[in-house]
């Protein structure tokens, strides 16, 4: 963002970055203030435009957050590092993954993880159709890219492994950063252990 002086000391002209300028309204969220309007007229409205869990904060979670409220301090970058043990002992102990904690970094979310990568990549970004909503907008955002792997019915909606080699033949050498969501969001569909290995070969 950038501000521009004009001939009037007190006004400031807000120029935007076009890729922030071209960016559509969210789907989801023009969605979601629809339903709450209709809501409020008294409308019965099922919302299935967002993903936002429907159970209750657990109660120890509560209890953490109000005790850790008054911290004000930075904290560690990479998260903290009991944290960053725990998550990594856990993917050891359930997925047979052998990481340490130098190999994790907390965030504050996925999305927001998924677009500083986004960001700091130098290439373009690859999703298989369809993909969550959010991925494409972030890539412009970031300067990206999209290039959109088409995916079939009849093999679930899945990303095939000969989509992923043809696009990766296409160019050669070309840096690419494939996203890969689920248990895919709009569709629901999951990846298994075999179809990710060939996909990562």
């Amino acid at each position: 963002m950038s501000f521009a002086k004009t001939a009037a000391p007190s006004e400031v002209i807000l120029k935007l970055d076009l890729r922030v300028k071209d960016l559509k309204p969210s789907a989801t969220l023009a969605i979601n203030e629809r339903s709450a309007r209709l809501q409020a007229e008294g409308r019965e409205v099922f919302k299935l435009g967002l993903g936002q869990s429907p159970f209750p904060v657990p109660a120890c979670v509560q209890e953490l957050l109000r005790t850790n409220a008054g911290q004000k301090d930075y904290l560690p970058v990479r998260g903290f590092p009991a944290l960053r043990r725990a998550v990594a002992a856990y993917h050891r102990r359930n997925h047979r993954i052998d990481r340490q904690a130098e190999d994790v970094l907390i965030g504050p979310g996925s999305k927001e993880l998924i677009f500083i990568l986004q960001k700091a990549f130098d290439g373009e970004v690859l999703l298989p159709c369809p993909s969550w909503v959010s991925y494409a907008p972030q890539a412009q955002l970031a300067g990206r890219r999209t290039r959109w792997l088409p995916t079939e019915l009849r093999n679930g909606g899945r990303l095939q492994p000969e989509v992923l080699a043809a696009e990766c033949e296409r160019e050669p050498g070309w840096p690419r950063l494939l996203i890969l969501n689920y248990p895919c969001n709009p569709t629901g569909m999951t990846l298994g252990g075999d179809l990710l290995a060939e996909l990562a070969a």
